[in-house]
């Protein structure tokens, strides 16, 4: 008589070693009439405590708890994030959505990633596929479906001056910057640093969308705004949207001075414009805590704070991070 042992889940966990008799008892009772005359037998781990050992303790299989993917939501706008995450006893993996790979990050219970859709990807329902090891070196494939849905881009026109349009909207200056931050926000620090929900730096009027298609002194609508620009008094206080680390703190030519935070799990906030510094480089900030003062420096009409985020490199509407959605 041959025996068939299926489990639950896809994964093989752990090998069982049954004698011939346990095998017959298990088996008897428990027939399939479709397994072509086979057996199966539904095997559950039992701890036998008078047994003779067959290895040393050191050799004894560890239980695996198997992983589970968990969603913030199954419908995300362009320029928005889903917050995924794998619980089980993994070591390390990655999510696969609309083409892209995004790492997933140690958390406290779990591992994560923000994965983010871009401003110009598809619409209408894609497959998530996720990749991890467990802990006994195994893998495993997790997937799901998410929806995008279509985001409506505003339109604006802007005035500069000779001035402003020969130096800092030369093609160059603009692209080495662009450059520089995307090397900055393609890192991946494989911890989790924000905690809890996100907030705004600054309590003012929404002057500019992210996303936003931008006329420049009568030009035809292009590109798209990197980030969400909110209008307030200079010398404001500019608070961390969240916890993490200061992985930038200089002047630049377009966004003026910018900090840059590394929230953990290639996640990234941007605060451009600014008055002065209140934090260095290197330095651990909490959520809320005071970072700098609104200005008007780089390419700048006028008081107020340039605001982006991005994750694993891709440049995301900041404000999906505190509307609740993005599912969180």
């Amino acid at each position: 008589m041959r025996g068939v042992v299926r489990f639950r889940s896809s994964m093989v966990l752990f090998g069982l070693v049954l004698s011939a008799a346990s095998m017959l008892a298990a088996a008897c009772g428990s027939a399939d009439a479709g397994s072509n005359g086979g057996v199966t037998a539904r095997v559950v781990t039992q701890v036998v405590t008078n047994a003779t050992p067959t290895r040393s303790p050191e050799e004894s299989p560890t239980p695996i708890v198997p992983p589970e993917l968990v969603l913030s939501t199954y419908e995300v706008h362009q320029a928005g994030a889903v917050l995924v995450s794998v619980t089980g006893d993994i070591t390390g993996g990655t999510a696969n959505f609309l083409g892209r790979n995004f790492t997933l990050a140690q958390g406290k219970q779990s591992m994560f990633a923000f994965v983010a859709v871009d401003t110009d990807d598809p619409v209408g329902d894609q497959p998530l596929r996720v990749d991890v090891t467990l802990a006994n070196s195994s893998k495993a494939t997790l997937q799901d479906t998410i929806t995008v849905l279509a985001t409506d881009w505003t339109v604006d026109a802007l005035e500069f001056t000779d001035e402003q349009t020969e130096t800092l909207l030369d093609p160059k200056v603009t692209a080495d910057e662009l450059a520089m931050l995307k090397s900055l926000y393609s890192g991946i620090t494989p911890e989790k640093l924000w905690e809890g929900i996100w907030q705004l730096p600054v309590q003012g009027t929404i002057t500019a969308r992210y996303g936003e298609q931008r006329s420049i002194n009568g030009s035809a609508p292009s590109g798209h705004h990197t980030g969400t620009d909110l209008g307030a008094d200079m010398g404001t206080p500019v608070l961390a949207t969240n916890a993490g680390r200061v992985v930038l703190a200089r002047q630049l030519k377009v966004r003026g001075n910018m900090i840059v935070i590394d929230h953990g799990g290639g996640l990234f906030s941007g605060y451009c414009h600014l008055s002065a510094f209140n934090v260095t480089e290197g330095e651990l900030v909490t959520a809320g805590q005071q970072i700098a003062e609104v200005g008007s420096t780089g390419l700048s009409t006028g008081a107020h704070l340039h605001w982006e985020m991005a994750s694993q490199g891709i440049l995301l509407d900041a404000l999906r991070f505190t509307d609740g959605t993005n599912g969180f």
